[in-house]
C-alpha cells in the first residue's frame, strides 16, 4: 500500500505543470508559460506582464514577486507581484544606478536584488521592502578600467551579478574588462566591499557564471570559451565553439547540473548549445547541440530532466530532454512561439 500511494504521489507530482517567466527582448514584456515535467510539453505562452525590453527576470523562491531590468539607456529594476492566475502586476521601479542594465539577481536570503548595469559598468543592490516593492539602491559600485578589445572594450561591462552559497560574497562578471570582480556582501546593510578579482584570459569578455562547490564557471562572451576557477586560481580555458567553426561567434548563457557533473553553454553564431562533461581533471566536450538562429538564455528544469532553449531570432523557444547518463541533449516536440525569448525562471 505504501509503495502505491509513493508511486501515485511520484505521477501526481510529475504531472503537475510548472510556470516559466521569460524575460525578453520584446515591447510587450515579460511572458509566461507552462510547462509539462513528465514530457517537456510546453503551453500556455503568454504575455504576463507589460513592460519594455524586459531582458532579464528572477523570481523569488518564497514570495509571489517577480523582478526585472529594463534594458533602456536609462536603467530600471522593476518588482512585479504575482497574482492569483500567474499575471504579473507592476509594484515600482526604481533606478538600475547606471546605463543599460543587463542582469537581475536575488540573495541567498530572499532579502537583497542585486543589479549589474553593461552600458555604464556598474553594480547596484537593493533591499525587497515587506510590501514587495524594491528600496533605492543602498549601495553601488563603478568599474574601471579596459580591454585590449578595439571595439567592445574600451570600458567597464558589467554583465551580471551572482551571490555565493554562504551569501557572503557577490561576484560580478565585467566583459569589458576582463575581470569577474568579487564583492564582500553584508546580508544585514547590503553593502559591498571590494576584494581581489577574479582575471580571466586577455579579451575573453566574461559575461556569466556558473557557481560549483569549489569551482567557479566563467562564461566568456567575446572568446566564445569557459574559464574554470578554483580558489581564485585559473585551472583551464577552453573553448565552446564546434571544433572548426570559424564564423562570428558570441557565448550566452552557462549552466551546470545540480550534481555538478554536465556544463552547458550557448553559442550565438555556431547557434549551438555545448555539453561539457564535468571531470576532476577538467571540462570533456560531449555534445554540441544545434539550436534555432541566436540561442541566448536557457534554463534546467527542476529536476534536470530538460533544458529549455529560446533562440531570440526565431522567436521560438525549445525543450530538450537531457540524457541522465551523458547529459546530451535531445529536442522534444515542435518549437512554440515567443518574441524575442532570452532568459528563463522556473516559479518553484
Amino acid at each position: 500500500m505504501l509503495k502505491t500511494l509513493m508511486a501515485a504521489t511520484i505521477v501526481g507530482t510529475a504531472l503537475t505543470a510548472q510556470t516559466v517567466y521569460i524575460g525578453t527582448r520584446s515591447n510587450e514584456g515579460i511572458y509566461r508559460m507552462q510547462f509539462d515535467p513528465a514530457t517537456g510539453a510546453i503551453s500556455d505562452v503568454r504575455v504576463a506582464g507589460k513592460t519594455v525590453n524586459p531582458t532579464f527576470v528572477a523570481v523569488h523562491p518564497k514570495r509571489p514577486l517577480v523582478f526585472a531590468v529594463v534594458a533602456a539607456p536609462e536603467g530600471k529594476v522593476s518588482s512585479f507581484a504575482i497574482e492569483p492566475d500567474g499575471q504579473l502586476r507592476l509594484l515600482n521601479e526604481v533606478s538600475s544606478k547606471g546605463q543599460g542594465p543587463a542582469h537581475v539577481q536575488i540573495d541567498r536570503t530572499g532579502q537583497w536584488v542585486s543589479t549589474a548595469n553593461f552600458g555604464s559598468g556598474s553594480v547596484a543592490v537593493y533591499k525587497i521592502e515587506a510590501d514587495g516593492k524594491l528600496s533605492e539602491a543602498v549601495d553601488s559600485a563603478q568599474h574601471k578600467g579596459k580591454g585590449p578589445h578595439a571595439t567592445r572594450q574600451t570600458g567597464p561591462h558589467a554583465h551580471s551579478t551572482y551571490f555565493s552559497a554562504n551569501n557572503k560574497w557577490m561576484y560580478a562578471a565585467d566583459l569589458g574588462i576582463d575581470e569577474v570582480k568579487v564583492y564582500g556582501f553584508d546580508a544585514k546593510t547590503g553593502k559591498l566591499t571590494e576584494s581581489a578579482p577574479l582575471k580571466t584570459p586577455p579579451g575573453a569578455g566574461p559575461r556569466h557564471l556558473a557557481l560549483g562547490k569549489k569551482r567557479i564557471y566563467v562564461l566568456n562572451e567575446i572568446a566564445s570559451s569557459v574559464s574554470v576557477f578554483e580558489n581564485g586560481k585559473l585551472l583551464e580555458t577552453v573553448n565552446a565553439l564546434p571544433e572548426g567553426f570559424t564564423g562570428n561567434s558570441s557565448s550566452a548563457e552557462v549552466v551546470i547540473d545540480k550534481k555538478e557533473k554536465y556544463l552547458y553553454c550557448s553559442n550565438r553564431g555556431s547557434n549551438t548549445i555545448a555539453v561539457f562533461r564535468i571531470e576532476p581533471a577538467g571540462l570533456k566536450k560531449v555534445q554540441d547541440m544545434k539550436v534555432g538562429p541566436v540561442p541566448r538564455g536557457f534554463v534546467l528544469s527542476p529536476d534536470g530532466r530538460f533544458l529549455i532553449a529560446g533562440a531570440q531570432d526565431a522567436n521560438t523557444i525549445q525543450a530538450y530532454r537531457v540524457d541522465a547518463k551523458t547529459g546530451q541533449l535531445t529536442a522534444v516536440g515542435d518549437p512554440v512561439k515567443a518574441n524575442g525569448p532570452i532568459c528563463f525562471r522556473f516559479r518553484i
